[in-house]
């Protein structure tokens, strides 16, 4: 999304001229975080501190009436949980989908604390955002807002203002998002792209239900201290009131947005994640108060927890951005003309780098494909149709200067052939481009590319137009 703001930037319309499926949201929250944070790796890397720190603030307000440490406890807990996985992982969608969700119910736990309305308008508006990240957050929204009712009857509040500030919230966030959309006269095809590729994608490269049950737990070891913590909470009776049961609704969302999505990827785990480890925190942190056998729980959780952190932290030491296939992606570009290839560039590629190289090189994107999964499916699947003929007759109209073929697809082993399933392109590609170089970036999993030129000796790139 880093790419989509800059060819944004450059003149570029989200939807209409990038065939790119996320929401709305996740480019305006994006571009936000670029001008305020900056647009190197430095920059992400204190934006996504920045999402840690707004996370494990909120998860301590919450937790504050209870013990502000179990706050706190979640809050560190997922920064080392996140960090162990990776800097590829760094302010994805469903880490800041996680962070609005939670600063949301934040505001909405002081609102009803304090009896002050006016707190429900923040809740409304953050959680409405994270809506326009992932839309499964509607109906979160909607039963967290529907569940303060009662409470608020019982304290004999006015129900109407809370709600009612609750929906404005709603209503600011949908307008910033529906303004997004009108700015860039995309909404039309906004909603084409959602009808087209957003059925095609979740309906390839899908897990079993029973193996997405298994990667629930980000590891083995938490299975036990979760029945332990299960176990605390059926005993924990002093605090069963709407805060609890609206965490339990929102630890069941993040379950179910983990296994609807059915990709299994470790982010996609981050608002289950976030939640499970406050409901853990404010369990045995109530419990180490208690006596007898409820203290010992307690603290059996809170040291199986803390045995867990030496292992996290020696996988953050370990582990390292893998940029080997962009670093040496962008040499070649160097190689074949650097500047000179402006709007002359087409990567075909799921996720190594193809447009990270790109962005890091300052060069805008032949066509609106920044990812190939709508043309080559994983086996079995059968992919668009309507995107192949797209792809197909721009490049034949107005053919790159340069083609660049990655390993990496969507749900399939890393290979070249991929192509294989497209006999028109591979006749395309070999009738008028020539190979240039092959190169295998990790032995290990055979992840690569190749690079193809045009073979016209009379073209020449000159301000990144073809010229004959």
């Amino acid at each position: 999304m880093h790419y989509v703001n800059f060819l944004m930037d450059h003149g570029k319309a989200p939807y209409r001229d990038i065939v790119d499926m996320n929401m709305p949201g996740s480019y305006f929250l994006e571009g936000w975080a670029l001008r305020i944070f900056g647009p190197g790796d430095l920059g992400w890397r204190m934006y996504d501190f920045f999402l840690l720190a707004v996370l494990t603030a909120s998860m301590i307000v919450i937790a504050r009436p209870y013990d502000w440490l179990a706050g706190l406890f979640g809050g560190a807990m997922f920064t080392i949980i996140h960090g162990a996985e990776g800097p590829g992982n760094a302010a994805q969608r469903e880490e800041v989908m996680t962070v609005l969700i939670m600063a949301g119910i934040a505001f909405a736990f002081s609102a009803l604390r304090a009896r002050r309305p006016l707190l429900m308008l923040p809740f409304g508006f953050l959680v409405w955002l994270a809506v326009s990240v992932k839309p499964t957050v509607a109906p979160l929204g909607v039963i967290l807002l529907l569940m303060s009712i009662p409470p608020l009857r019982r304290q004999k509040e006015a129900v109407a203002p809370y709600i009612g500030f609750g929906l404005l919230g709603f209503a600011a966030a949908s307008f910033i998002i529906a303004g997004f959309l009108l700015r860039y006269h995309a909404t039309g095809d906004f909603l084409s792209i959602t009808k087209r590729l957003l059925p095609y994608y979740a309906g390839v490269g899908n897990l079993r239900i029973d193996t997405l049950i298994l990667l629930l737990p980000p590891r083995i070891a938490f299975i036990p201290l979760l029945l332990i913590t299960l176990i605390l909470t059926i005993r924990n009776k002093d605090w069963k009131n709407w805060e609890r049961q609206a965490l339990a609704v929102t630890i069941c969302f993040g379950a179910f947005s983990f296994v609807a999505q059915r990709k299994g990827f470790a982010y996609h785990r981050y608002p289950l994640l976030a939640f499970l480890l406050l409901w853990m925190g404010l369990e045995f942190c109530r419990a180490i108060k208690m006596q007898g056998w409820t203290r010992g729980l307690g603290l059996t959780v809170a040291a199986g927890v803390l045995l867990m952190i030496p292992g996290y932290c020696a996988t953050i030491y370990g582990t390292k951005p893998n940029v080997v296939l962009t670093d040496a992606l962008m040499q070649d570009l160097e190689r074949l003309g650097g500047p000179r290839l402006q709007n002359q560039v087409d990567c075909l590629d799921m996720v190594s780098g193809c447009t990270g190289a790109l962005y890091r090189l300052g060069l805008v994107h032949h066509s609106g494909f920044l990812s190939d999964f709508m043309l080559f499916g994983p086996a079995g699947s059968q992919p668009s149709a309507y995107y192949r003929n797209m792809f197909l007759e721009e490049a034949q109209h107005n053919p790159p200067g340069v083609i660049v073929l990655t390993t990496s697809g969507l749900a399939q082993p890393e290979s070249f052939e991929k192509i294989a399933q497209w006999p028109q392109f591979v006749e395309f590609l070999n009738s008028n481009y020539s190979l240039d170089v092959t190169r295998i970036c990790d032995p290990s999993n055979s992840r690569g590319y190749r690079i193809y030129v045009l073979k016209s000796r009379n073209v020449a790139l000159t301000d990144g137009h073809l010229q004959r």
